[in-house]
């Protein structure tokens, strides 16, 4: 019986308690482990080389690290450290080395299952599609929830586990990706995968990462750049400074902002509040139906705002008709005393053709107050926006006679150029460039 207690005492310290013994010389980058450390790291369960793919040629194995005492049905988030170069014959293991199993262990202190791999350098797309599907089918047994997964990738991993990450199929539980100091994916970013993407000072070499926006804007992928400041390349090794492990620390915050449930607010949704947002988003067709709905289910309404953007949105989708009407029943029902309804009414007046209309509502408003520049240039602008460029160029000229500017120059003569009036449009160009407003880009465009 005593040595039956021996046994489990020894297997239990083995399984859940041990510091893996560092083989490697501290002279070289395998001795480091990750420069933040939390007590509770030593309490982690780790699980060793167990099989994820095994065929006829390959036999390939993940550890798998644990926070302790959790129950059967408990199911985490996973973090994966990524090996995307493979593990070379004869040397030791890329999950053996101190950064790659220090990290999965100090995931673990944080509520994650930490997950590092061995990987076959030629096939090495084809060993992450087994692993996720390895995850997928037997990820439970190890606290895994497959549904919520981070990962990792380092250094020279980030070429083959960029581009990976950003193919059109993958495991969809993949939530949340990071790459330190390496290189940018070679394929369009994927907008459905928030990426944060970490440059170590010492890596801004020459032209290193000078097009990363553009390629983010581009794509508008949902990537989040962290320059590390005053910091080198594998700096979450080798850096023991607050500044290394501050970087470490927003890391980890990335993954729990998108792996761990989001506490849901305690109301309910407003269809005022996705009208809003469909305004901010300029799309003003699903403005109208929106709002059209909601009239319906309030008729007896008289919310200024609400008539504003309704009657403004059908104005730009070209529903000028259906637009003044409800502008006029702004100006007679609703909000009587707004003398700048007027102003939307000029431009619906002349976008339907009424120009004599637009004229008199422009009259009204000025038996109360003085037209200024900044009248003539909105009404200019909006007129423009609609293409109604012979109207737009009116009220360019009327703000110009009250003082010449470059920019109305500009416009105009754009405005100009797309009613094919040449001549005028190289005119205007030439008196903004006579007064300063010379931007070659801007002509070019």
């Amino acid at each position: 019986m005593k040595n039956f207690l021996t046994i489990i005492v020894v297997l239990t310290s083995i399984y859940a308690n041990a510091q893996e013994t560092n083989p490697f010389s501290p002279f070289g980058a395998r001795h480091w482990n990750v420069v933040l450390e939390y007590p509770e790291m030593k309490d982690v369960v780790l699980q060793k080389d167990i099989t994820y793919l095994e065929d006829g040629n390959n036999s390939l194995h993940v550890d798998v690290y644990t926070p302790p005492n959790l129950k059967p049905e408990d199911k985490l988030p996973a973090v994966i450290f990524l090996n995307g170069i493979g593990d070379a014959p004869n040397q030791p293991k890329v999950k053996s080395w101190k950064i790659y199993s220090s990290w999965p262990r100090l995931m673990a202190t944080q509520g994650f299952v930490g997950i590092s791999m061995e990987t076959d350098g030629t096939n090495v797309h084809g060993s992450f599609d087994a692993l996720f599907n390895f995850l997928s089918s037997q990820g439970n047994k190890y606290h895994i929830d497959a549904d919520r997964l981070g990962v990792y990738a380092a250094s020279a991993n980030t070429t083959q586990s960029g581009n990976y990450l950003m193919k059109e199929h993958i495991h969809k539980g993949i939530k949340a990706a990071v790459l330190y100091y390496g290189n940018m994916p070679t394929v369009p970013l994927r907008k459905d995968l928030p990426v944060w993407f970490v440059v170590s000072e010492g890596d801004v070499r020459g032209n290193a990462y000078q097009s990363i926006w553009n390629d983010i804007l581009k794509n508008k992928a949902p990537w989040t750049i962290k320059m590390a400041s005053n910091l080198p390349h594998a700096f979450d090794a080798f850096t023991d400074s607050d500044e290394a492990r501050i970087v470490v620390k927003e890391t980890i915050s990335f993954w729990k902002n998108h792996l761990e449930p989001v506490l849901q607010p305690s109301w309910q949704k407003a269809p005022e509040r996705e009208i809003v947002e469909s305004q901010y988003w300029r799309t003003d067709d699903k403005t109208v139906r929106l709002l059209k709905d909601w009239f319906l289910k309030n008729p007896d309404s008289k919310d200024k705002a609400a008539y504003e953007l309704y009657a403004r949105s059908l104005v730009n989708v070209s529903n000028f008709a259906e637009g003044e009407a409800i502008h006029k029943k702004r100006l007679e029902q609703i909000d009587p005393t707004n003398v700048f309804i007027l102003f939307d009414l000029v431009i619906v007046s002349h976008a339907l053709g009424k120009h004599d209309q637009a004229e008199n509502y422009l009259a009204q408003y000025t038996k109360t107050t003085p037209l200024q520049r900044n009248n003539y240039t909105g009404l200019a602008f909006n007129l423009h926006r609609l293409k109604k460029y012979s109207d737009a160029i009116r009220y360019y000229d009327k703000a110009l006679a009250m003082e010449p500017r470059g920019t109305e120059f500009y416009n105009a003569a754009c405005a100009y150029a797309l009613i094919d009036q040449r001549d005028k449009a190289f005119e205007y160009l030439q008196k903004a460039i006579e007064i300063g407003f010379a931007n070659k880009q801007q002509f070019e465009k």
